[in-house]
């Protein structure tokens, strides 16, 4: 009887390191992994390929030194790295516009060229952590990218402002940047301190959680439980924050924020029917939805170029004084 014990000690025990080495492995192959969002170059020549259109825009901007950038620094340790540009003509309007995962400000240049060239407002583009040229550390799902978000907002009236001009806000972000959109603005005093009057979001999850557990299972065929689990341990211990602190859903209940919801209805890496979930959670203040037919995750721009654009400055310009 001892010995048996023994055995199933040892065997629990050797279950208990695996799934805790597992964590670790789940936790750094998806949070602090080399990826295509620190490639700067790779990253301008596959953008200019998908986007012609802005690169006029920003050749302009790079020739004339209208393109600009600079750093902060988040909770005093990470340098973050981000893009402003001013409007054509002074303005306090101004676009946060946040890039999504393994991506980086490059990869956003072509809604930030609707923002400035288009409507005509400032722009802020940040690399998160982790990705362009900020420095390297771990992506968080949006939790420490809306923090982020918020900084670079309470920065724009240094940055655009003067004594007759206040800067007003709208948040745009595709996919992770969807989220870190949504949770930017999850909070209404935070919303009115830091004048923001709206918010895009482009595809964005319900929750890391829920995005992590329909990955583990189309990735590796098996269910969240117990990996998940022991993971989300290990991103709270080693990180600072648990899969579910990163909920979109909850900011988006939270806020009454005019929000714009966008997403592809062949969406198959953020499920379509997350965007419907948000969307009837959001009960307070004013909402719209559009599902882009036949669009793949991150692509309904890409696909409806024209209608996009038409869509969200209809959408901004009623919100932005």
């Amino acid at each position: 009887m001892k010995k048996a014990l023994i055995i199933i000690g040892i065997a629990l025990g050797v279950i208990l390191v695996a799934l805790v080495a597992a964590g670790f492995y789940i936790v750094n192959a998806n949070l602090a992994m080399e990826h295509r969002g620190q490639d700067i170059e790779g990253s301008y020549k596959e953008m200019k390929g998908y986007y012609p259109e802005m690169i006029p825009w920003l050749d302009s901007l790079q020739k004339t030194g209208g393109l600009k950038d600079s750093t902060l620094l988040r909770d005093g340790d990470t340098k973050v790295h981000y893009y402003y540009a001013f409007a054509p003509q002074h303005t306090g309007k101004t676009a946060v516009v946040c890039h999504g995962y393994t991506d980086n400000a490059i990869r956003m240049f072509m809604i930030a060229r609707i923002y400035n060239q288009v409507l005509g407002y400032n722009i802020i583009v940040p690399d998160m952590p982790h990705a362009g040229n900020s420095e390297p550390n771990h992506i968080s799902m949006g939790y420490y990218e809306s923090q982020i978000a918020r900084k670079l907002a309470a920065s724009a009236q240094n940055i655009f402002g003067d004594d007759t001009t206040k800067v007003e806000i709208v948040v745009h972000g595709i996919s992770m940047g969807a989220a870190t959109t949504m949770m930017t603005v999850g909070d209404d005093n935070v919303n009115k301190e830091l004048n923001i009057k709206c918010a895009v979001e482009d595809c964005g999850y319900t929750s890391c959680w829920d995005e992590f557990s329909q990955e583990i299972t189309n990735s590796y065929g098996i269910p969240p439980f117990p990996l998940l689990y022991v993971a989300d341990l290990v991103c709270d211990i080693k990180n600072g924050w648990c899969f579910h602190d990163a909920s979109p859903l909850e900011a988006v209940k939270n806020t009454s924020l005019p929000i714009f919801f966008i997403h592809g209805d062949n969406d198959d890496f953020v499920p379509t029917k997350m965007v419907h979930t948000l969307y009837d959670a959001k009960t307070k203040g004013d909402k719209e939805l559009w599902v882009a037919k036949s669009s793949e995750h991150a692509f309904s721009y890409h696909d409806n170029k024209d209608e996009y654009i038409q869509k969200t400055k209809q959408f901004v310009e009623k919100y932005m004084e």
